[in-house]
């Protein structure tokens, strides 16, 4: 993790703004670093701190000069495709590289076009003393965040906002934007930090500036939603799947320490486990796998993906109670200095405290399969229909042939669904819930991003179409893999997604909708990728519906919802108190404390009281 503050105006100079050993602690508030260090000179001031992890970082200096240029380099990262870069740059010998050397090589190659080069996780600062100029730069998928405040005299760029808020005279303000989105449950500010004066870099975006000029930020890749068309099913294309899922998955072991992964008795974390165990860095006997327990079918279907898989410690975490503020909020509030954009990882400290205990410094987690790769595929027939497939729609629909036709007669009478109606639903019931004031929404035009986000325009109707612009992937993937980065971190831990490796995605947009579904089982193609590897039971299960809540319901904190003449004065500007307070009387009157409806109140009252104490401190 790193932090870069460069002066823009020759008249200051970094030590005017900001001290290194200030940052640093801000960086890495309770886990200390294996290594750190400072490079400074009268422009800029660059701070790092390393936890070891893959071999190559072991040698990792902090920061890393280049001999060639004297560029210098503060980087969080872990490449994938090191051998190709090398290769590519003509670097012999890149066993004995690090990652930052190659990035380095990389600029020096390429210059400001790079990034796009790059697999794996990444976020980093370049600064060229001889010329002034910076450059900086986040992978595609946004798994480690790069936070940046910038106006004409300084840029200050950081892997947190902690430590963008360690420098006191920069005056942050809360930004109620961001709040807004963070109390409705829509982690969609791709491009805005917590405070008003911090941008966060969205994925796959780089940017440079010098003292009279800034580039950026400019993206740098998007997927490619273009796939042939076919309507019939190839076994090739589950071949290619598997043979890019497995290479998602082996670059992400790679490690000089125990890895452990997340195990849910899903299709997604059984998958990563099951690929993983033949592809470790060390003896399988030293492989750990952690669940979470909340659902009465569970704890059989974990026990059966780690018998399957020869999983030898599986350690359970039951009765965990949610909603909380408590130690684990407080460690992230403290370690992103802000709420936590996606509240998941709060939930297992326990967990964070074994890795630590065990040795382990990698977990791989099956987290972002749902948003793509392995997603439900719903709308296949509605694509075939309007391509006028009609033999291939007949074909797809459920049930016997006279119910199929029944089926299809109706279809052709009401035409393909619209997946606009069911986006607006979603959009509707969380602002519903969140009672979010309308003139705010009007004034701050977050309104309208709100419903861009929703309701993007699409140039076809195809599955791609429709999940590549999905805001969940689209906007709302960087919020959880920015939280869940940096709070392992302050564990001494790194969480990595074979799910949302860049090549895996593409290669998923690159298939033919037909290998995606099956009449009523999503998830196809991945699910015949896994053939022989995890237990039917979990590759065929229809549903995630894995039996009701353990003794009945789910542990929850109990605390009452925040009052709205009790909350930060700057915070109930964002609400309609009227709206408000129905919410709440919504709750208090549900006959069903635990349906549906209850429960996404009560997360937003969650949500509320996360803000509250963060404000309040702010």
């Amino acid at each position: 993790m790193f932090a870069a503050v460069v002066a823009r105006a020759t008249r200051s100079g970094p030590e005017q703004l900001a001290a290194a050993d200030i940052l640093l602690g801000a960086l890495f508030p309770f886990a200390r670093p294996d290594r750190t260090g400072v490079w400074q000179d009268g422009r800029a001031l660059l701070v790092q701190g390393l936890i070891h992890n893959t071999p190559e970082s072991l040698r990792e200096q902090v920061p890393e000069t280049c001999r060639e240029t004297g560029r210098v380099i503060v980087s969080w990262a872990r490449l994938d495709n090191r051998e190709a870069l090398s290769a590519s740059l003509g670097l012999a010998r890149p066993g004995a590289l690090t990652d930052p050397q190659i990035i380095l090589a990389a600029h020096r190659q390429w210059g400001e076009s790079c990034a796009r080069r790059l697999e794996g996780d990444f976020s980093f600062v370049i600064h060229d003393p001889a010329s002034g100029r910076t450059y900086c730069a986040r992978d595609a998928m946004g798994a480690r965040p790069l936070y940046y405040f910038l106006d004409d005299a300084f840029l200050v760029a950081a892997t947190s906002i902690a430590a963008i808020r360690s420098i006191s005279s920069l005056r942050l303000t809360p930004c109620l934007k961001w709040a807004a989105l963070f109390a409705a449950g829509m982690g969609f500010a791709h491009d805005q930090g917590a405070y008003e004066q911090v941008r966060k870099l969205p994925p796959a975006h780089d940017m440079a500036l010098d003292s009279g000029s800034s580039t950026g930020p400019r993206e740098y890749f998007t997927f490619d939603l273009a796939a042939p068309h076919s309507a019939r099913r190839d076994e090739r294309w589950v071949e290619d799947y598997r043979a890019a899922f497995d290479r998602a998955v082996r670059v992400r072991a790679r490690s000089e320490f125990l890895v452990g992964a997340d195990s849910s008795g899903g299709l997604d974390s059984a998958s990563v486990i099951a690929t993983l165990t033949s592809l470790l860095p060390h003896d399988p006997a030293d492989f750990h796998v952690f669940a979470m327990i909340a659902m009465e079918q569970e704890p059989e279907l974990v026990d059966a993906v780690s018998a399957m898989c020869g999983v030898r410690y599986t350690h359970r975490l039951a009765g965990i109670e949610t909603l909380r503020i408590d130690d684990s909020f407080q460690r992230a509030l403290t370690a992103l200095g802000h709420p936590p954009e996606h509240g998941q990882l709060l939930l297992h400290p326990e967990f964070f405290a074994l890795f630590r205990e065990f040795g382990i410094r990698t977990i791989l987690s099956g987290y972002g399969g749902d948003e793509i790769v392995t997603n439900q595929a719903r709308y296949l027939i509605d694509e075939l229909h309007h391509r006028g497939e009609y033999a291939a729609v007949f074909a797809e629909l459920p049930g016997a042939f006279p119910t199929r036709a029944a089926r299809w007669a109706r279809r052709l009478m009401q035409g393909p669904a619209d997946p606009e109606i069911r986006a607006r639903g979603l959009m509707e019931t969380k602002l519903g819930i969140a009672g979010l004031s309308r003139e705010f929404l009007e004034d701050t035009g977050l309104g309208e991003r709100i419903e861009h986000w929703f309701l993007p325009k699409r140039d076809a109707f195809t599955l791609n179409a429709i999940a590549g612009n999905e805001p969940g992937f689209r906007f709302g993937r960087a919020g959880r893999l920015e939280s869940s980065a940096i709070y392992a971190s302050t564990f001494g831990a790194e969480y990595r997604f074979p799910m949302y490796d860049r090549q895996l995605v593409q290669q998923y947009f690159a298939t033919p909708s037909i290998e995606k579904r099956r009449g009523g089982m999503g998830r196809y193609l991945h699910r015949r990728a896994m053939e022989g590897r995890i237990p039917p039971r979990v590759q065929w299960q229809k549903s995630k519906y894995v039996g009701d809540f353990i003794n009945g319901r789910p542990a929850i904190d109990r605390a009452p919802p925040k009052a709205f003449d009790d909350m930060p004065e700057s915070l109930r500007r964002v609400f309609d108190r009227v709206s408000f307070e129905r919410t709440m009387i919504r709750l208090q009157q549900e006959a069903d404390d635990f349906s549906v409806d209850a429960m996404r109140r009560r997360y937003f009252f969650w949500q509320v009281r996360q803000l509250c104490v963060w404000l309040e401190g702010a």
